[in-house]
């Protein structure tokens, strides 16, 4: 079963939030969370795509998060 891509970024989010202070390899995330690496490594792209552009907008449809950038 396929799961929401909003539930996966909030895992590795809480899963991030619950050691804080300590840095994560994308192997003890994917661990931590039981989400395959390579979906980790695709959803820290896009968390670090989105933390770099202030303008982008997370937009979330039934089955995926479009990402775009607002007009200013």
């Amino acid at each position: 079963m396929r799961k929401d891509p909003l539930e996966i970024m909030e895992e590795i989010m809480r899963a991030l939030e619950r050691r804080r202070d300590e840095a994560f390899s994308i192997n003890e995330l994917s661990q931590e969370t039981g989400i395959h690496n390579v979906t980790i490594r695709k959803y820290v792209r896009i968390i670090e795509t989105v933390r770099k552009e202030p303008r982008m907008e997370v937009i979330k449809t039934k089955h995926s998060i479009i990402l775009r950038i607002r007009e200013e």
